[in-house]
């Protein structure tokens, strides 16, 4: 549903904060929004809930919780799964110019679920596009939040590609924007690299008519996986996201940075703009500045964060 902004909670700078986006009651802001530790949810969650290709769903083996499929909308529905914002800053100024939303599953259990847990539950149900319609939402709530206070802020939200298979799914993306007074043209959708359409004729339709409709459109972590200089070329892209495996050590590997010159080469030629991910390392964010790189996120400016953390930081750092 359309995000409460009624009776909405202050944040510690004094803001008003929608709804949604305020800690548990009765966790602190600090709490709450930490995440469980890698190698215990590894433990606790990735080996006892092994996936069967065929049941489609995760069985635990001693015991516990069954993840279902209402398990799964049920957590949609209570607003579990939430949009954390990482910003995107230039690689010039290093001040904001977008925030990327990335889904978090704040468990009431196991705390704060990481996307590598719980995305490919999502999956296995066929719920990827529910996801994405509640990720977008949230987002659309944020933005009109954001504007009230005088704030035009562009989010990315990830859209995994096989969906495009679907010649509806436009639509339904645009009906939600409409439906929440939104603009399309500041959200741009990332495509991303763990799936594909059926057909490269699916893909540069549905890609197509997003970009008619007004918005953004990303070509997620190039050089891995399906996403291929073929594919760049195939569907009419305004951003390509370095990956961040190919940004990591960059000032350090030759290999690396020939690789990433020729990934920025092509998308200029192309008049794309280029987003290096997962940047951690000022002498990395040097040479990506060299090479012409446009923006950058990454831990180095900011983990991935709830909205009511995020607030101050945004303010503070937005390009004017």
């Amino acid at each position: 549903m359309v995000m409460n902004l009624l009776r909405q909670p202050r944040s510690e700078s004094g803001l008003w904060m929608p709804r949604r986006i305020v800690p548990a009651v009765g966790r602190s802001a600090k709490a709450s929004a930490a995440p469980v530790d890698s190698k215990a949810l590894s433990s606790r969650l990735v080996r006892p809930y092994g996936f069967s290709g065929r049941s489609g769903c995760a069985q635990p083996e001693q015991g516990g919780m069954l993840i279902t499929r209402a398990v799964l909308l049920d957590a949609l529905r209570k607003e579990q799964v939430q949009a954390w914002l990482q910003p995107k800053v230039s690689v010039q100024s290093q001040q904001l110019v977008a925030l990327e939303a990335l889904a978090r599953w704040r468990h009431p259990q196991w705390g704060v679920l990481s996307p590598d847990v719980f995305l490919p539950w999502f999956s296995e149900h066929g719920l990827d596009e529910a996801l994405l319609l509640h990720m977008l939402q949230e987002v659309l709530g944020l933005q009109a939040y954001w504007r009230r206070q005088g704030l035009s802020v562009p989010v990315a939200v990830n859209l995994p590609t096989h969906l495009l298979d679907d010649v509806s799914l436009p639509d339904r993306l645009m009906a939600c924007v409409q439906e929440q007074q939104g603009q399309a043209s500041q959200i741009t959708l990332e495509l991303l690299e763990n799936s594909n359409t059926r057909t490269p004729c699916a893909l540069f339709l549905g890609a197509s008519r997003l970009v008619a409709m007004g918005f953004g459109l990303a070509q997620d972590d190039a050089g891995v996986a399906y996403s291929s200089m073929e594919r760049l070329m195939s569907a009419p892209f305004s951003e390509l996201k370095l990956d961040r495996q190919s940004v990591n050590g960059l000032a350090h590997s030759r290999e690396q940075s020939e690789q990433v010159q020729d990934w920025i080469r092509v998308a200029k030629q192309r008049g794309l703009r280029v987003t290096a991910e997962g940047v951690e390392q000022q002498e990395d964010l040097d040479c990506l500045r060299q090479m012409g790189c446009d923006y950058a996120q990454g831990y180095l400016f900011a983990k991935p964060t709830p909205a009511f953390e995020l607030d101050m930081w945004m303010r503070q750092r937005w390009a004017t």
